[in-house]
């Protein structure tokens, strides 16, 4: 594709985004071109199937509801809105103890984690999905909100920025250390247990 024929594509794109305020049409275009990505961010984040299929329905649900006062211009702008919904709703799911149990449980069931698949997250070490599952959720919901929208979303630093309303440069600090953090306690789950001391001689 050219760069004329991308500039062209983009333009018609940001067209639809103004139509889908008042076109059901241009809404399900919308809809057709975003709903993959929401939901394999969802299912990454929840594990559970159903679960993510719930919260990626509930996340349109509010695009459709609100979609007549959204003030964006373009698709970009409708990206962010979006992902912004959608982290908030997979944050909600997550502060449920009862729901975070279970997903722990589905965690679990996953296995391991293919370093290739991961990388850099795990920094190519393989690890247990429930590792990581619950080493994630130790960290505050920002820092798993950063790690989440850059490598289960795929979102750029400026894009996640725009979700979260931060700064690029902040975000990129932020991602830095809870990449950090995350690592520390994936290496504590690693570390073998000391049996208890017995006394002395």
């Amino acid at each position: 594709m050219t760069d004329a024929d991308q500039s062209d594509e983009t333009a018609l794109l940001d067209d639809l985004v103004l139509a889908a305020r008042t076109d059901r049409k241009a809404f399900g275009r919308l809809f057709d071109r975003f709903h993959p990505a929401v939901f394999a961010y969802c299912l990454r984040r929840l594990l559970v199937r159903a679960v993510a299929e719930d919260v990626t329905s509930e996340v349109f649900l509010q695009v459709a509801a609100h979609i007549a006062d959204f003030t964006g211009v373009c698709l970009e702008d409708f990206r962010r809105w979006l992902f912004r919904i959608a982290t908030n709703q997979i944050n909600a799911q997550l502060r449920q103890s009862i729901r975070r149990r279970e997903l722990l449980e589905a965690a679990v069931q996953m296995g391991v984690v293919k370093a290739a698949a991961s990388t850099p997250l795990l920094a190519d070490k393989p690890a247990r999905w429930d590792e990581v599952y619950q080493a994630l959720g130790e960290l505050t919901e920002r820092e798993q909100s950063i790690i989440s929208l850059r490598f289960f979303a795929g979102l750029k630093h400026e894009q996640i920025a725009a979700v979260l309303e931060m700064k690029p440069g902040s975000v990129r600090v932020a991602l830095s250390r809870a990449l950090d953090k995350l690592r520390e306690r994936l290496l504590e789950s690693d570390a073998p247990s000391q049996s208890p001391t017995g006394g002395g001689n």
